[in-house]
């Protein structure tokens, strides 16, 4: 148990820097336990292991040369990771030809590392960071030292080229943690498969067992059979790096064979997972920020109390409430990876699991090189169906966005109703469980949408998209669209969820601009619109008490796709708003001759800032207090233009951009 509390101080320590107050507050409590459980000399331990950790998070290696003698450290099809004298950089190079292990000798420009990350999407930057990568590297000039001759990327690309698209996204996702586009990829992860399978290690245990089995006919001995099964691992391990779950599975069963065979069982098993966790967190403290690290040690650890705990119930309520309680442990990472929470996933993950197991295993026979190709190919046709169809039936729940706050209150409140449950002590457990519900109520009900008015510029990136929401209505004007992903699956539909926003009521475009209009096909496909509109004749609307009218209705014109681009006034409880499009100045002008006045107290700069709209004119016409800009970061077009943003200031408009500030919301 003291080992136990040396990683948890160690973890917790590493983690403050992300979050002062809380971390110390988290601190300060372990320590406490640590004292009053075990005393004074555990408590100067775990004092010493939490010191350590802080000590290891300000660790940043950084050193600026002429010339980088780096090896590679992980590659993928447009980037790869260096190392040089312990410090991470990121290389993009599209289709570049290296593997990890490669040594080279890099001349470049090293600058910090930034991204741009669009509403809910994919933040390559933390992604990065939580790796140790806060630079990235322009190479000017690259020599080869050294070549591996383990191109494992080719291997692993020429290995799943021998299956159709869904087997090989699928063999893809189980064996190597790789995504994919294909339909079925996305589904599984619609059921919360894909993160289940990439850092869980319930499978990779199944499949040892399975090795153990087979051998036992060839090999009497168990000290001899164990230490064969990982010996069979290590290939996989190989061309699995650097996944971590599969690093953490081999050497925790080298440990657990050492600890048996040599040291004959001196360490228990929590002893041993915490001194694998210690050791891995000395080697490289990033991985306490990573989630396939914290997902592998606290599945295990969880189940070793919990089964301590429910051993007097029989068997099928054991592995019920096994699998509840650590589901419920796990609500803050499906709220991080989802946004939501499926109540139907465990149920099909359950029914999905011993087909799963044997597709894992035959995938990774057939990996080491037993060519059973075309059997998979129909496996893979066969869980393809059935992942298809749990899909049309599975029932979530959206939660909103947590933070540190929320999740440590997550957290306390999950401990204390299980130590209460561990320890048989009913009254307060009752007390403990019925406030544990509750605040995951307020996590998942959307009561806020009785009574919300909100509107919310999205940054799409280069777009525009503006959701309004007016009590249970939500109406969204534009989707954004990009050519490089989905603005619908990657940016709108995640950020409706984290608003527990379960349909669109109503859809305008302004006009067909790919970076206005180019996500509603996957909307439509992928989430409930019940209204469609893109046709100035049928304005005004009227929906939940919100009027939205159209002021361009020129049609003569319109010459061009920017002159037919809609212009949409619009009222809440508390401000105007005048969302124009890509309208340019012509459409402005014709609008001020045939209006005395529009009421504007929030308008949304036409064209992402050019200066093809937007005219002093009207800014002066519509006397606004605020400018929305809604723009990508560093785009090609130069967006927005100087004189704009001088015209806007000139009339004393306050300028927000979606560039510089992410999505903005005006709640009400």
């Amino acid at each position: 148990m003291i080992v136990f509390l040396l990683f948890l101080s160690l973890f917790v320590g590493i983690n403050i820097r992300t979050g002062i107050v809380l971390g110390i507050i988290e601190a300060v409590i372990l320590l406490a336990f640590g004292f009053y459980r075990f005393g004074k000399k555990t408590l100067l331990f775990m004092t010493i292991s939490s010191l350590l950790g802080v000590g290891l998070s300000f660790i940043r290696p950084s050193y600026n040369k002429a010339e980088y003698l780096s090896v590679v450290e992980e590659a993928k099809d447009n980037y790869y990771i260096i190392n040089s004298t312990f410090e991470r950089m990121y290389v993009y190079q599209k289709d570049h030809p290296y593997e990890i292990g490669d040594i080279l000798l890099i001349r470049g420009e090293k600058t910090p590392f930034d991204s741009v990350t669009i509403e809910s999407g994919f933040n390559f930057k933390e992604y990065l960071n939580n790796k140790g990568v806060y630079s990235q590297m322009y190479p000017s000039d690259i020599k080869v030292k050294f070549l591996t001759p383990f191109r494992l990327h080719q291997v692993k690309k020429n290995f799943l080229a021998k299956f159709d698209s869904n087997s090989s996204a699928l063999i893809g996702s189980f064996l190597f943690s790789m995504g994919s586009d294909e339909e079925v990829y996305q589904q599984s992860q619609s059921l919360h498969l894909n993160r289940l399978l990439s850092n869980s290690g319930f499978y990779l245990s199944i499949v040892y067992l399975l090795f153990s089995l087979l051998l036992s006919y060839l090999i009497k001995k168990d000290k001899a059979k164990d230490i064969v099964v990982i010996a069979l691992f290590l290939p996989f391990l190989i061309f699995s790096y650097p996944r971590f779950v599969v690093i953490k599975f081999v050497f925790l069963k080298l440990l657990r064979w050492i600890n048996e065979y040599l040291l004959k069982k001196k360490f228990s098993y929590l002893e041993l997972i915490s001194f694998s966790a210690i050791f891995f967190l000395l080697i490289d403290y990033h991985l306490a920020y990573q989630s396939g690290f914290i997902l592998t040690y606290f599945i295990p650890i969880i189940s070793f109390f919990f089964i301590n705990s429910i051993h007097g119930f029989k068997r099928f309520k054991k592995r019920l409430l096994m699998t509840i309680l650590i589901l419920m442990a796990f609500v803050p990472f499906a709220l991080d990876f989802y946004h939501e929470v499926s109540i139907t996933s465990p149920i099909y993950q359950l029914i999905l699991a011993p087909f799963f197991v044997l597709y894992y295993f035959l995938s990774l026979i057939s990996f080491i090189g037993i060519p059973i190709y075309s059997f998979l190919n129909s496996y893979g046709w066969f869980l393809t169906n059935m992942i298809s169809f749990f899909n049309k039936i599975n029932i979530k729940f959206y939660g909103m966005e947590m933070n540190s706050l929320l999740i440590t209150i997550f957290e306390g409140m999950y401990i204390v109703s299980v130590y209460y449950f561990a320890s048989r002590f009913k009254p307060m457990f009752k007390i403990s469980l019925v406030a544990f519900a509750l605040y995951n109520s307020l996590l998942f009900i959307p009561y806020k949408n009785l009574f919300v008015d909100q509107v919310s510029f999205i940054n799409v990136g280069q777009g525009d998209a503006t959701l309004i929401r007016r009590n249970k209505y939500s109406v969204l004007i534009d989707t954004g669209g990009s050519i490089y992903q989905d603005i619908a699956t990657n940016s709108l539909i995640p950020f409706f969820k984290k608003n527990r926003i379960y349909n669109i009521d109503l859809l305008i475009t302004t006009h067909d601009d790919y970076d206005h209009s180019g996500a509603v096909d996957s909307l439509i496909e992928h989430f409930t619109v019940k209204q469609y509109v893109n046709d100035y004749s049928l304005f005004p609307l009227t929906i939940g008490g919100m009027t939205f009218q159209n002021y361009n209705v020129y049609p003569e014109l319109w010459n061009e796709e920017n002159d037919c681009s809609l212009v949409i006034g619009f009222k809440t409880n508390k401000y105007n708003y005048l969302i124009t499009g890509d309208a340019p100045k012509k459409i402005e002008n014709q609008i001020m001759k045939d209006n005395e006045s529009i009421p504007c107290d929030i308008f949304k700069v036409g064209h992402h800032g050019s200066n093809t709209s937007t005219s002093d004119q009207f800014v002066k016409y519509l006397s606004p207090k605020v400018g929305i800009i809604s723009c990508g970061k560093n785009n090609k077009y130069g967006h927005p233009h100087d004189i704009v943003l001088t015209i806007l200031k000139k009339n004393n408009v306050i300028i927000r951009r979606t560039d510089y500030e992410g999505t903005i919301t005006y709640w009400q």
